[in-house]
């Protein structure tokens, strides 16, 4: 339901006098975030309230005009030139005993001076966070693989459907990026400020190396392998409990555990290089493979094929070319329909 105008005009009054809710907050938050036009509004809010604020500090803080009446209160003068004459030069730089009443009043004016002079400064603190949040980049990789520099001479490469967001300059102790799908990084060395991948409550910490890395592998589990360089990978807030991988070791989580070991596959990197390799590998391996290279829907109709095997190298080919290797060599019947490639057959030997 679309909100009364004046709504968020009210909002920010609660807001700069402090009596906004935590939700209340978070929606002017998202008011404010939505529209450049909207956080012009809350900018010119913020500056009024500070003027008028500051008129009342002022007047508040008049601490001579204070002084003088909390003196004349205090029956200590009557007026300014009945307290000169009441102290010799040499006695006026003493300490004066006041009855507890009276430091109360000046507690009492001192506190609330204080309290104002924090309640002006807090919003122009969150305004000033606000306005400097790091500006977080994303790209996605929508329509085909695609390359990206980032902040700190840091690459990485998406494959399809993949995102990645990033901030706009690296600020603080750490490099921190998030990642959603399959992607290539090369990590700029920077040994005092680690760079931080985030996905799902995982995270992947380096300080300068080469690395593949899939948040999401055709079984749904967490995959990375090492190709240079050494990597820390933990869940979230368990950095203690850190697993470190060496080159050329795979790391797969499952189950909510950490599984390291040698890596295996040969075509890791196939949907970067366009190089594949198979060395009498199963059909139903080989169809996966040419799946996530060619970003194609492959599918085997008799499940008799899923263990002929095949041995073949391919280098930058169409998958076209790719299929017809397959055809001739297993002697299997082919149907591409453009959304759908079929591999049917009586099955090998």
């Amino acid at each position: 339901m679309e909100q009364d105008p004046t709504y968020f005009e009210e909002l920010i009054v609660k807001y700069f006098s402090g009596e906004a809710t935590p939700d209340e907050v978070s929606a002017l938050s998202s008011w404010v975030e939505a529209d450049p036009e909207n956080e012009k509004c809350f900018r010119e809010s913020q500056y009024s309230w500070m003027a008028s604020e500051e008129i009342r500090v002022a007047e508040a803080a008049n601490i001579d005009l204070e002084w003088e009446e909390f003196q004349k209160r205090a029956g200590m003068v009557k007026d300014h030139d009945e307290f000169e004459d009441h102290f010799a030069p040499e006695d006026r730089d003493i300490e004066i005993s006041i009855s507890p009443s009276h430091h109360l009043t000046i507690s009492r004016f001192l506190l609330r001076a204080a309290a104002v002079l924090l309640i002006l400064a807090l919003p122009s603190f969150l305004l000033f966070r606000y306005l400097n949040r790091p500006v977080i980049k994303e790209l996605a990789a929508n329509t085909g693989r695609m390359e990206a520099f980032l902040p700190d001479g840091s690459t990485v490469e998406l494959n399809t459907g993949a995102v990645i967001k990033y901030p706009e300059t690296f600020k603080g102790k750490k490099r921190a990026v998030s990642l959603e799908g399959e992607a290539y990084f090369d990590v700029a060395h920077n040994a005092s400020k680690p760079f931080i991948i985030s996905t799902d409550g995982i995270r992947v910490e380096v300080k300068g190396t080469s690395f593949y890395i899939n948040t999401h592998s055709l079984n749904g589990d967490f995959e990375l392998v090492l190709t240079t360089g050494k990597v820390e990978l933990y869940f979230e807030n368990q950095s203690g409990q850190a697993r470190v991988l060496n080159p050329g070791e795979r790391a797969v989580i499952h189950g909510g555990q950490i599984l390291i070991n040698t890596n295996q596959d040969a075509n890791y990197m196939a949907w970067k290089t366009r190089r594949i390799t198979f060395s009498n590998d199963p059909l139903s391996s080989v169809v996966a493979t040419l799946c996530k290279v060619y970003q194609a829907d492959i599918r085997i109709t008799d499940t008799a094929l899923a263990h002929c095997r095949l041995t073949a190298t391919f280098d930058n080919q169409s998958l076209e070319s790719v299929l017809n290797v397959i055809k001739a060599t297993l002697d299997v019947n082919i149907r591409n329909s453009g959304s759908l490639v079929e591999i049917s057959g009586k099955g090998c030997r």
